[in-house]
């Protein structure tokens, strides 16, 4: 029977042939396809059925045997690991039909997946012009070093250091490297135990707001435009959150502060509309949160790219009283996948945050905090970030000129940096219909009325990224754009 067994290689797949093949037989001796007592297929009649060589098979089959999944008798072949068949259940419960169905809906507390979130195409990777934000294209990751500090990070010396539940603890080595090396850079200086990691930025606002918001009589103030994510989060924890009103210099610092508790804010780049926060605004909205005692929570995502002029100092290396909650992240530079962020505050505020943090998932990977700081420590994210600025300094030029040229009737909101463009469409046009229209002419954007609080928001805004689109794909693709508007 097993000499029948049937499989199939994919040509295509990234995998190797021999890792297919594992992978194949693992499943089968898994799923019990392979019977203890009968022989695994010879390593030559497998490799004529598969058509590769038998050496292929070989390795394969030294592979099983060294993760005991298989083994060897004497002049009879391969066979089923008998330890492997005794983890098996003794019955079968699959093809069991369920007698009830449980309705969900009527237990749940909430659907968070009702929620209006920002949302973009799971397959917008394969669109020839991606004008997508908070992505990079796979091109810009440092793979060399980073394969290098990941082969570092799993040596038997860092396993035995990273393997264990750390329970609330984080990486030595990465929170020396986030202290001494950038934070520095925005001005701020601290010790260890005001910093926390998080998996993410998402992932700090998240728990501050656990920690913090969870009352009816708390006032949130919330940029707008601005993240339309914290602002579902706000609501959900029933606080209340206040629109804060934007202009060309970000946040405006007057009377609308007085009664928050609380005030987030994008100061570096502000989110969606990229404008920089000026040091006169920022030295006001510290001197309002101590005349009116409320906590500021900066979330200072791109402070790296300014290409006009030196980057501000961060509001955290202004703050002489605690008030300012800090919210960084790595990941928004390396790889937005890898989810790496933290949290500076008051040393007695992140030790409640670490006490929250254990009861939701103890703390961020092990090994990929060693592999970050790693890669910190060896300089490769100086690098990285130096050549992101050129090459993201270029491409924003690139993207101006050509909607310039283009689509002339675009107002594209002045910045200092960023990865993207806020952009201003007249009154008459329908971003969500321009975005679709683009779309299936393989350009994807991305409409901005869901940034806006009001409940009729506006609809002539978009956000153009261009960090995951190549600089030889921008002028078709506005070309593309263009299209897709006159079409309107």
């Amino acid at each position: 029977m097993s000499s029948e067994l049937l499989l199939q290689l994919d040509p295509d797949s990234k995998d190797s042939l021999q890792t297919q093949i594992v992978a194949k037989l693992s499943l089968a001796i898994a799923k019990g396809t392979i019977p203890l007592n009968s022989p695994m297929p010879s390593s030559r009649h497998l490799a004529t059925q598969l058509g590769v060589g038998r050496n292929t098979v070989m390795l394969a089959y030294q592979r099983l045997l060294d993760d005991g999944l298989i083994v060897t008798h004497p002049r009879r072949g391969y066979f089923v690991n008998p330890d492997v068949e005794r983890t098996r259940i003794l019955e079968r419960y699959q093809d069991i039909e369920p007698s009830h169905h449980i309705d969900w809906n009527t237990r749940l507390a909430e659907k968070p997946s009702q929620w209006q979130a920002l949302r973009k195409p799971k397959d917008w990777q394969l669109a020839p012009y991606p004008f997508v934000y908070g992505q990079m294209s796979a091109d810009l990751f440092p793979i060399q070093p980073w394969r290098e500090c990941a082969r570092d990070a799993v040596s038997v010396r860092a396993i035995k250091s990273w393997a264990v539940d750390r329970i609330d603890h984080d990486e030595p080595l990465l929170l020396e490297q986030i202290r001494t090396r950038l934070l520095p850079k925005r001005g701020i200086f601290v010790e260890d135990q005001a910093i926390m990691l998080t998996v993410g930025a998402q992932h700090a606002l998240y728990m501050i707001a656990e920690l913090l918001w969870r009352k009816a009589s708390v006032s949130v103030g919330i940029e707008n435009p601005g993240y339309s994510d914290l602002r579902r989060l706000i609501e959900r924890l029933g606080a209340q959150a206040k629109p804060l009103a934007v202009d060309s210099d970000g946040l405006i610092t007057d009377a609308q502060l007085i009664d928050c508790d609380y005030v987030c804010v994008t100061p570096s780049h502000q989110s969606p509309t990229t404008v920089t926060l000026p040091h006169a605004r920022r030295q006001e909205l510290l001197h309002s949160a101590s005349q009116h005692d409320f906590v500021v929570i900066e979330d200072d995502y791109e402070s790296e790219f300014n290409f006009h002029t030196r980057p501000e100092p961060a509001l955290k290396s202004m703050d002489t009283e605690g008030r300012v909650i800090y919210v960084g992240s790595v990941s928004k530079t390396l790889a937005p996948g890898l989810r790496m962020g933290y949290i500076v505050a008051s040393p007695e505020l992140i030790e409640e945050l670490r006490g929250l943090r254990r009861l939701m998932l103890r703390h961020p990977a092990a090994n990929n905090q060693l592999s970050v700081a790693l890669f910190l420590a060896r300089g490769y994210h100086d690098a990285l970030v130096s050549k992101l600025f050129k090459i993201y300094q270029k491409r924003r030029a690139l993207l101006v000129t050509c909607l310039e040229q283009e689509l002339p009737e675009l107002q594209i909101q002045a910045s200092l940096g960023g990865s993207a463009l806020w952009i201003k469409a007249p009154d008459s046009i329908d971003t969500e219909q321009l975005a679709l229209k683009a779309k299936e002419l393989g350009v994807i954007v991305e409409p901005g009325a869901i940034h806006f609080a009001e409940p009729n928001p506006p609809k002539n805004f978009l956000r153009m990224g261009f960090s995951a689109i190549g600089e030889g794909s921008i002028a078709e693709g506005v070309i593309a754009l263009r299209r897709a508007y006159r079409s309107l």
